[in-house]
């Protein structure tokens, strides 16, 4: 999803990767993104439905059959946070469905979105604090959850409520950003909801970060992503030199240059593949070489952008990339704090020391130690620069972990996003897809063709009329 958002793209690949049509603004109904995601999403829902309401008929002691039931709620409620963000009014479905409702109109986002709410406070109530064995949901998943669709439906009360519940039950940063994303960060105290994969050979493996030895090509982050990560003494870069010029007067992207992205917020670093990065081995620049910057890219093709996504990548995993055991992090504690300073803020009244320790918390993460809020912004933020603090804090912290796209949804600021893109494409000359915002439409996504042409109880969104 972040390759949709001003994070990343497929410039490389461009054409080929589900999604890029979005990213240009020219998706339509029709559009593979916009079919799978709603499947994916229903396909899961299924499931636990089904479990909910068969799950009496089985032997079993009653407390773990509540256990279970509220892990299905809790993953629902996931799906359907999900589809409220993107198409908004969708059919909810909380029970299997028999051939005679196979057709179903859709529901308000509202109502879903309180019946959620209500969904993921009981289960709370119900979950232990810690699972049984990893990959089970806890208590803290469910409030978690329930801080997120409080926020995204600014329901700032309810947010702040679930998420100082969050801070209570023994969450805590892990020390180190750089471990964090391996499959030695898999057990960190910091990791609250997780999807859990496990490989090689098990049938069970991940490749959402599957790579040829080289970084992903598909994957490229965007210079103004890798931008906002400021230096060491956090204040945004004064290097303007990126790469060398070509001969039209652009950006040469064979030729990046490797100091622009020195001094660096550390976190960069386990975010993006930036020139000067190696990868396993094999990468910066060698003078004495007839081409020096023949293996700048760790191996691959010149990134378009100049930066590759580097997140959950394994170098060195060198015959497993495409069945590993990596998990996929679907809640970090770092969020908790970031989504709470956010409502405090949002909501008002509230203690300018108290929101900024939450940010300073996660920015004085042990090996990324950047200065506190009061060190480099200041001690009287108003109101809306506290609120672009937290924004670019969140932006920082949890790119390509699939919730950019809706903060930009949320806080409307996509035509921005699609902006601040588009001008780094022409400044420097880049050979991205062109992007384009088209106004209020972009920020709700129409419902899949298959799903109109088979259910003639749903209509398009207004908006898409």
């Amino acid at each position: 999803m972040d390759c949709i958002s001003d994070n990343g793209g497929h410039f490389n690949w461009s054409g080929w990767m589900e999604g890029y049509d979005m990213a240009m603004g020219i998706y339509t109904p029709s559009s593979s993104i916009i079919g799978s995601y709603w499947k994916d999403c229903y396909e899961v829902i299924s499931r636990c439905n089904v479990l909910i309401a068969n799950i009496d008929r089985v032997d079993m002691d009653a407390s773990q059959k509540a256990i279970y039931q509220a892990e299905a709620k809790t993953i629902r409620a996931l799906m359907y946070i999900n589809l409220t963000m993107t198409y908004q009014d969708v059919p909810f479905l909380t029970a299997p469905l028999t051939i005679d409702e196979a057709e179903c109109e859709k529901t308000d986002r509202a109502a879903i979105v309180a019946h959620v709410m209500t969904d993921l406070q009981d289960a709370a109530e119900v979950l232990p604090q810690n699972a049984s064995s990893r990959g089970h949901i806890t208590k803290g998943a469910a409030l978690s959850l329930l801080g997120r669709v409080a926020l995204y439906n600014e329901k700032w009360d309810d947010a702040i409520a679930a998420y100082k519940q969050v801070q209570g039950l023994g969450y805590s940063l892990d020390p180190s950003y750089a471990k964090l994303f391996t499959q030695s960060g898999e057990t960190s105290p910091e990791i609250i909801f997780a999807v859990r994969y496990e490989g090689p050979g098990m049938s069970e493996g991940a490749a959402f970060n599957a790579h040829w030895n080289t970084p992903l090509e598909a994957m490229n982050g965007t210079i103004d992503l890798a931008d906002a990560y400021y230096c060491k003494d956090g204040k945004p870069t004064t290097d303007t030199k990126i790469a060398e010029l070509n001969g039209g007067g652009g950006l040469d992207v064979s030729k990046p240059n490797p100091a622009h992205f020195e001094n660096r917020d550390p976190r960069l670093y386990s975010t993006l593949f930036v020139p000067g990065m190696l990868w396993n081995g094999k990468g910066g620049i060698d003078t004495s070489a007839s081409n020096p910057y023949a293996n700048v890219y760790g191996g691959a093709a010149a990134s378009l952008s100049t930066v590759y996504v580097y997140k959950y990548f394994d170098p060195t995993d060198t015959s497993n990339s495409w069945d590993n055991g990596q998990d996929f992090y679907v809640v970090r504690y770092a969020e908790v704090l970031l989504s709470l300073a956010e409502a405090m803020v949002q909501k008002g009244g509230y203690a300018y020391s108290d929101v900024t320790a939450l940010v300073n918390e996660v920015r004085q993460r042990a090996d990324v130690n950047m200065p506190t809020v009061e060190e480099v912004e200041g001690t009287s933020l108003s109101k809306d620069e506290l609120l672009e603090v937290i924004k670019h804090e969140r932006r920082v912290e949890l790119a390509f972990e699939g919730l950019r796209l809706f903060d930009l949804y949320r806080w409307k600021e996509l035509d921005k996003a699609v902006a601040n893109i588009e001008n780094e494409r022409t400044m420097y000359g880049l050979a991205y897809e062109a992007r384009k915002f088209n106004g209020e439409r972009d920020y709700v996504w129409p419902l899949p063709t298959a799903e109109l042409d088979t259910n003639k109880k749903l209509v398009l969104h207004d908006l898409w009329k």
